[in-house]
């Protein structure tokens, strides 16, 4: 698999210069697990449902070469500076023609010359910087959409195999569109007839489309009184009960931001409406969706009441370790 990086949308890989080492393939995983000592019980008490994680590291080693390695470097080194609105993007390719980009926020903690590796007179310069990435896993640079019925569904599909030989086509301009709409899997990746070449598919490895817990969710709702939403991987979830105004039948819940507002409009993503946040809660942690061990896929169980139709709508972005 290729794999390339940018620093803040600046791709650092050129004609005279290249990261040489992008950490490992995974970022290390760090659990938080707070426990509790019980008066008179053994072992102890996990307080968490979820164990959360501390912000892993990703180490970049890059090299610049040529009459313009300085002035090469120096940009790197201006780039890693860009704190606390640096970016990290990471771009993955396989053989057969697979790709998908990905993005985090990042905050440089070192950044060094490889003094060793420098000699008189030669243009080659060699620098490593160690990043931390606050929100532990990179997420797709685009949203997704998916619509669910009103008693939940799929959200995201895990390993993907046809059943009975035979190929997905997809069109090569489509190859890095990661802001497609997902109602299903041949939304996204089924191509439309057109002059360029085709790629083809007979299945997807299991955790390509996402593998890690996502947890930005916006999630769009008809004219409901009370809902309830769990994740049946990790058990979270989230509630709300309450009454609307006139004229405005959509309830909007943005899960990461713990607010919840009603609008008139079928498209408010932006929050813009009346707030209804007060009326949130959950059963035992707050909801994340987590991609279950079996299949690898992402689902929601959902219960409203006031209404008998429609349907439930869930913007979120791809999340990956």
């Amino acid at each position: 698999m290729k794999v390339s990086y940018s620093l803040n949308g600046q791709k650092l890989d050129s004609d005279h210069m290249r990261v040489i080492v992008g950490s490992t393939h995974y970022t290390g995983l760090s659990p938080v697990v707070n426990t509790l000592q019980v008066k008179g019980r053994h072992g102890v008490v996990v307080d968490s449902l979820v164990p959360r994680l501390d912000a892993p590291e990703l180490t970049l080693k890059v090299a610049a070469w040529g009459g313009d390695s300085d002035s090469r470097m120096a940009r790197f080194r201006s780039l890693c500076l860009l704190t606390p609105g640096l970016t990290i993007g990471r771009t993955e390719e396989t053989d057969d023609g697979l790709s998908r980009d990905m993005l985090t926020r990042a905050v440089c903690t070192s950044c060094e010359p490889d003094d060793e590796d420098e000699r008189p007179f030669q243009d080659l310069r060699r620098m490593t910087a160690v990043f931390s990435l606050p929100d532990a896993f990179w997420r797709s640079d685009g949203y997704l959409r998916q619509e669910l019925a009103l008693t939940g569904g799929r959200l995201l599909r895990g390993e993907i195999k046809l059943p009975s030989g035979g190929y997905w086509t997809r069109w090569a301009g489509e190859a890095n569109n990661s802001k497609s709409l997902m109602a299903d899997f041949f939304t996204m990746w089924m191509g439309e007839p057109n002059n360029s070449p085709s790629i083809l598919f007979d299945r997807l490895p299991a955790g390509w489309l996402s593998d890690a817990p996502i947890g930005d969710m916006i999630m769009r709702f008809p004219a409901v009184t009370s809902l309830t939403v769990r994740d049946p991987a990790s058990g979270t979830s989230v509630t709300w009960s309450g009454t609307r105004e006139n004229g405005k039948p959509w309830l909007y819940i943005n899960v990461s931001e713990r607010a919840a507002w009603t609008s008139a409009s079928d498209s408010a993503w932006s929050g813009v409406g009346t707030d209804v946040s007060t009326n949130l809660d959950y059963e035992g942690e707050w909801l994340e969706i987590h991609p279950s061990i079996s299949a690898g896929e992402y689902a929601l169980n959902i219960k409203t009441t006031g209404v008998s139709s429609g349907s439930i709508v869930v913007r979120f972005r791809q999340s990956w370790q």
